[in-house]
């Protein structure tokens, strides 16, 4: 059967969501998407006219990992290197993310409420933009997506310090995980994610699951997704549900905290 793909621009994700949220539950209107338009988008966005209730979760298949990077040849070559200059210098050292209530922002946020460190925040328009700043030397820290910033790590012209992926990422092994620096919980990476209308019929959202996680064990599948950056790892639609309700416990309290998106 052929699959269209629609691409729904707008509000981060938050359009797409919403058209999926609103479709016929039959198994043919899906949104491939990223967890953060059910934690993230409705914590920051009181505007967001969705919530997790609205879709039956298919499943999970892979990740980006947000990573923590320096220019090479930067004085710190470790991140307990690097929290130790940030706590000499309280607030006075900056970092980059992606944007105020990103995936990256969220991360180094967690990162500074671990290690009781402060640091300045500026924003940029994506994980691009803060590659570019950290290479330019504008800015001396950067939080983004590993997939982004993959290409100037294996050049070696930055380093990145931590992931916040759960294991090491083949793609980068050298780098520790912050779960190996005995802080879990302060890891958010942006997982690829497949939804379908709440009231789609069990047995429908099984079979999808099933083809989905059938495919994340096909080689070629699995070449081009980790090409890409990213991790495989598949997880069905309870143990997805599991890691988006412990999300959404992180983000809500980290973001009224922050004061974001109230």
């Amino acid at each position: 059967m052929p699959v269209v793909l629609v691409n729904k621009a707008g509000g981060g994700g938050a359009v797409g969501m919403d058209g999926v949220a609103k479709a016929k539950p039959d198994g043919y209107t899906l949104a491939a998407t990223v967890r953060s338009t059910v934690t993230i988008l409705p914590a920051t966005q009181p505007d967001v006219t969705y919530k997790l209730a609205d879709f039956a979760v298919v499943g999970s298949f892979a990740y980006d990992s947000g990573v923590v990077l320096v220019k090479a040849g930067a004085p710190w070559k470790t991140l307990e290197e690097l929290v130790a200059e940030a706590k000499k210098n309280p607030g006075k050292m900056t970092y980059g993310s992606a944007g105020l209530g990103t995936n990256s922002f969220f991360n180094m946020e967690l990162l500074k409420q671990a290690y009781g460190f402060e640091m300045a925040h500026v924003p940029f328009g994506g994980s691009g933009p803060v590659k570019n700043a950290v290479l330019g030397g504008h800015i001396p820290v950067g939080a983004a997506a590993l997939s982004a910033v993959l290409s100037v790590v294996r050049s070696g012209d930055v380093v990145a310090l931590a992931t916040s992926a759960s294991k090491r990422v083949p793609s980068i092994p050298n780098t520790p995980t912050m779960t190996e620096k005995g802080h879990p919980d302060a890891s958010l990476s942006t997982w690829m994610e497949i939804y379908a209308p709440a009231k789609t019929p069990k047995p429908i959202v099984d079979r999808l699951s099933a083809a989905l996680e059938k495919t994340m064990k096909d080689p070629a599948a699995i070449a081009a997704i980790e090409k890409a950056g990213l991790t495989v790892e598949y997880h069905d639609p309870a143990a997805t549900r599991a890691l988006i309700e412990r999300e959404n416990e992180v983000v809500a309290r980290l973001a009224k905290k922050l004061s974001v998106g109230q």
